[in-house]
């Protein structure tokens, strides 16, 4: 990982004034930053850059800071899919001249480009890249983490309730959002320059330059083409990105080959290229990995192939019990600065500060719900909903509605319908709007892949997510670029049936396990600020009682609930209650035993289930005088 501050001035600024606002950024960082990471400072009276990275970059190629006669370069990512010649300072160079270096990249990648008289800051097609911008007192700065750069500009990180009404329908910060007042993330294509005034101080601006609205219309504009031209592209993109990793990385990858269709394209891929990447397969789910055993084999009998092959109990009760909750979602919030999705709660706790050592590279299979219509109604749905009103309904389901305020459901309500609004405005039309809405809210801002150098999604590839918009809605339901891309790569493989979410139960921890019960019930006692007033807590108590009493409880509540919980520990301290116990004590005391009655008509209400039988009790009830 990466930790990245900027920012100019409009006119040179004290030592007192530059000091005091470092010292609040690095209080900031504190705990996550390793003492031990390697630390790049530049800068004068009106413009400063703080970059901090582990010391041993591994077997990548790719510096994150770099220097040639007057132009640094700061790469956040790697730049997979580009013109890598010459290193980073020239293609920062190419960013300063004004190239839209960006147009070929798979994302996550932001680019700092600088020189004494002027800079470029560069985020990605997507907007995936975790750049932060922020305003005040004439600064403008950009961060890699919003925390930081709140208290850089503002001395305090105070929560933006908008973006946790998103974070809490949607499962992460929707569009620009943030968790935190005066941030917000770079958009797609976004770029911001400056320029050095003679006697001190930067002229700012901003543009939106080659973003995802090209990409997507780019292929929505092909519908049509022939089927194997449309195959041809997405199959060299893929061939292109393996080819532009083994550049920037000197080693094998790593793959993640589960059971189903998008991480068995991207090892088909792999293979056909010569590439065979190591492996490694989750076994929670029983038939992940027999059907990646199997796979696996094949290549072993027909190819006299033996890649490395691991397989992994991820989330087993043992590997997550160990820590307890309250802990792990401490960790991850502090490690990714609130931004993480509360899924991985039951997951084994992260590390409490970033990694020392960079992580290997890298291959996910991510994005291929771009392929498939994988927020599609069924083909054969008999449904009047619109392809807006199923996007929404897909989107706002981090959490049921109904353990949602009101209110919050509104105002996300409009946000999302003026998503689909922009879309139709560029002449995205039919069940299109519904992957539109997949890649710039799901992709971008819960793909966790943002937060990880190194993380590659082949299926992000400009070429590829073009192809897949140039495909018709009954081709992505029958998963026609999935199925004849590996006929076409690894014919061997075409027979053996993708396995889903829904094949089996999995082993996977649940978040009520452990001492999990226990610390959701003190969180609802004690946690009482605004984050969780977007909730509703009868509905998070009743959701917990179902959990201890043994029933079939909806986790997504429960996780939300702890997230927006322990994030209000942090955020809003003064909100916090003292602990009483007595939520815990209510759910887990015995149900009462049903109080026997001598009401007659008690007895005899079963007949009001049938419309005779009601309209008879109201006639009776009417006439015979009650006690």
């Amino acid at each position: 990982m990466h930790v990245m501050l900027a920012w100019f001035a409009e006119s040179p600024l004290p030592e007192s004034a530059r000091r005091l606002r470092r010292a609040r950024a690095q209080r900031a960082l504190a705990d996550v930053v390793p003492p031990a990471y390697r630390r790049h400072e530049f800068g004068a009276e009106d413009w400063g850059l703080t970059v901090r990275h582990p010391v041993d970059p591994g077997a990548y190629r790719w510096p994150t800071v770099a220097a040639e006669g007057p132009v640094t370069a700061v790469s956040l990512g790697l730049p997979v899919g580009v013109d890598v010649t010459g290193g980073p300072p020239a293609l920062a160079g190419r960013l300063l001249a004004g190239e839209d270096v960006h147009r070929e990249v798979v994302p996550p990648f932001g680019l700092l480009a600088l020189d004494p008289a002027r800079f470029s800051l560069q985020q990605d097609w997507l907007g995936m890249c975790r750049v932060f911008a922020g305003e005040a007192d004439g600064i403008r700065a950009f961060c890699t983490r919003p925390g930081p750069l709140a208290a850089f500009l503002h001395g305090s990180a105070r929560p933006d309730l908008a973006g946790w009404a998103s974070y809490t329908l949607c499962g992460h910060f929707g569009g620009d959002r943030t968790p935190l007042v005066g941030t917000r993330l770079l958009r797609p294509g976004e770029r911001v320059t400056g320029r050095r005034r003679a006697g001190g101080g930067w002229t700012v601006t901003g543009e939106l330059r080659y973003a995802v609205d090209d990409v997507v219309m780019s292929g929505f504009a092909g519908q049509g083409r022939p089927l194997d031209e449309q195959l041809d592209r997405a199959a060299a993109a893929l061939t292109t990105t393996a080819s532009s990793v083994h550049r920037l990385y000197g080693d094998e990858v790593t793959l993640g080959l589960s059971g189903g269709k998008d991480s068995r394209l991207i090892a088909a891929s792999l293979v056909a290229a010569g590439r065979t990447p190591r492996l490694v397969t989750n076994d929670d789910l029983r038939a992940e990995g027999e059907v990646a055993r199997q796979l696996v084999q094949i290549l072993r009998d027909r190819r006299g192939l033996d890649p490395e092959h691991r397989l992994v109990l991820g989330s087993a009760p043992a590997n997550v019990l160990n820590i307890g909750l309250r802990e792990r979602a401490r960790r991850l919030q502090r490690l990714h600065d609130h931004q993480f999705p509360s899924t991985y709660l039951p997951r084994p706790a992260v590390r409490p500060t970033l990694p020392e050592q960079v992580r290997a590279a890298s291959f996910t299979g991510a994005a291929g719900e771009l392929a498939v219509g994988f927020w599609y109604p069924a083909a054969d749905a008999q449904t009047d909903l619109s392809p807006e009103q199923v996007g929404m309904a897909k989107l706002l389901s981090a959490v049921p509605t109904a353990a949602v305020a009101a209110e919050v459901v509104t105002a996300e309500r409009d946000r999302i319908a003026a998503l689909f609004a922009h879309a139709r405005g560029v002449g995205l039309r039919d069940l299109h709007l519904i992957d539109y809405l997949y890649l710039v809210e799901r992709v971008r801002r819960w793909y966790t892949s943002a937060y990880t150098t190194g993380m590659v999604t082949p299926f992000l590839t400009p070429a590829f997510v073009a192809a897949t918009f140039g495909l018709t809605p009954a081709q992505k339901r029958g998963r026609l670029l999935h199925t004849e891309l590996i006929a076409r790569l690894v014919p061997e493989w075409a027979g053996i049936p993708f396995v889903s979410a829904a094949t089996g139960r999995s082993t996977a921890t649940r978040v009520w396990e452990g001492d999990g019960a226990e610390v959701v019930a003190d969180l609802l006692d004690t946690a009482h600020g605004p984050l969780t007033g977007l909730m509703r807590r009868p509905v998070v108590e009743q959701t917990l009682r179902t959990a201890v009493r043994g029933g079939r409880p909806d986790a997504r509540i429960l996780q939300q609930f702890t997230w927006l919980a322990v994030a209000s520990e942090r955020l809003e301290p003064a909100t916090t209650r003292r602990s009483t116990g007595a939520t815990y004590a209510r759910i887990t005391a015995p149900p009462q035993p049903r109080r026997p009655t001598n009401d007659s008509f008690a007895r005899l209400r079963w007949i009001r289930r049938t419309s005779l039988g009601d309209r008879l009790w109201v006639t009776v009830r009417a006439r015979v005088p009650r006690r």
